[in-house]
């Protein structure tokens, strides 16, 4: 791995330091919180959770949405949603070729 200068921002991070600059303020925490979700993919705990999260039965995925915690979460989520939908914040998706999302 490349060694550098502590005070010496790479060209990723003096991108990503000109789009922050750029965004709204509540743009820029959504910009962190996935940040911190790609950041978690790249951990073991991640992979551990995703293989347990494919081997679960839908019973116990049924078990666990029922919960309250989870019903409140779940409504919480979709509360965000809307308001992001209501307030033009939301994108059209599509199914690429290959099978993945892209904006549409």
């Amino acid at each position: 791995m490349e060694k550098r200068a502590k005070l010496q921002p790479s060209a990723y991070e003096q991108a990503v330091i000109g789009i922050i600059r750029k965004l709204p303020p509540e743009r820029v925490v959504q910009l962190i919180n996935f940040a911190r979700f790609l950041e978690f993919q790249t951990t073991k705990r991640y992979k551990g959770w995703l293989e347990e999260a494919i081997e679960t039965p839908e019973e116990k995925w049924d078990e666990l949405l029922t919960k309250p915690e989870a019903k409140r979460v779940m409504h919480e989520m979709a509360r965000e949603a809307r308001e992001d939908y209501h307030a033009g914040r939301t994108t059209d998706i599509e199914i690429t070729e290959d099978g993945r999302l892209a904006p549409a």
